[in-house]
């Protein structure tokens, strides 16, 4: 929903303008990559070392910051690819690159209470799944004008949950230690109804054009 408003948005507009500048020709857009990956999977490491110290709520702030600076490059590698033209093999690192964060981060969260959170844990690592295969498949089977209209190498089918949201309740989950399970169950939730939206987007999208 917020990446489908920022794709439209004047704030998009005048990020590409400070990229182009800053950025383009001085990184590529897979190094950005890579370092969003780095910065997310210490996030994560931070999660998991917070059964070990007794700062646990200092050391809660620098996981979120670290996964706030691994998200804000994630807006960047995309912005420089889009400037750059985006190839194949780098939106298929992007979308590589943000699952193995994602899962990191939720594995560490589920690491620092098992037995409280494995179950809304699992369910939430079964709704990525789910949604994921369901995003990937459209996007292998859309049509080359609905590519270039997104400016994307995978057709991008918008729901409840995408990154920006997924980032955000990561962000909460990890800060709000005391309800991590109700928020793990929420998070699970919207991303199962996040894939049965995109399975209903591609009925539409194909189903109709038999008709």
């Amino acid at each position: 929903m917020i990446d489908n408003w920022f794709q439209n948005s004047k704030l998009k507009k005048t990020i590409n303008k400070v990229v182009s500048k800053v950025f383009l020709g001085r990184i590529s857009a897979n190094s950005l990559t890579i370092i969003g990956l780095m910065l997310g999977l210490l996030s994560a490491l931070c999660i998991f070392l917070s059964n070990l110290v007794e700062f646990v709520f200092e050391i809660m702030i620098i996981s979120s910051i670290l996964m706030s600076l691994s998200f804000f490059i994630d807006i960047l590698d995309g912005t420089v690819a889009r400037l750059e033209e985006p190839t194949t093999f780098g939106g298929i690192l992007d979308i590589f690159c943000d699952r193995i964060v994602e899962i990191a981060i939720l594995l560490a969260i589920i690491s620092t209470d098992p037995i409280q959170l494995m179950w809304p844990g699992i369910f939430s690592l079964s709704a990525i799944i789910l949604c994921i295969t369901i995003f990937l498949m459209v996007g292998c089977v859309a049509e080359e004008e609905n590519l270039k209209e997104q400016q994307k190498i995978i057709y991008y089918s918008h729901g409840i949950m995408e990154r920006t949201e997924t980032f955000i309740f990561l962000i909460i989950i990890t800060i709000v230690i005391p309800w991590r399970i109700i928020l793990l169950l929420i998070f699970a939730i919207l991303i199962f109804i996040t894939a049965f939206q995109r399975l209903l987007h591609a009925y539409k999208m194909f189903y109709s054009k038999k008709k």
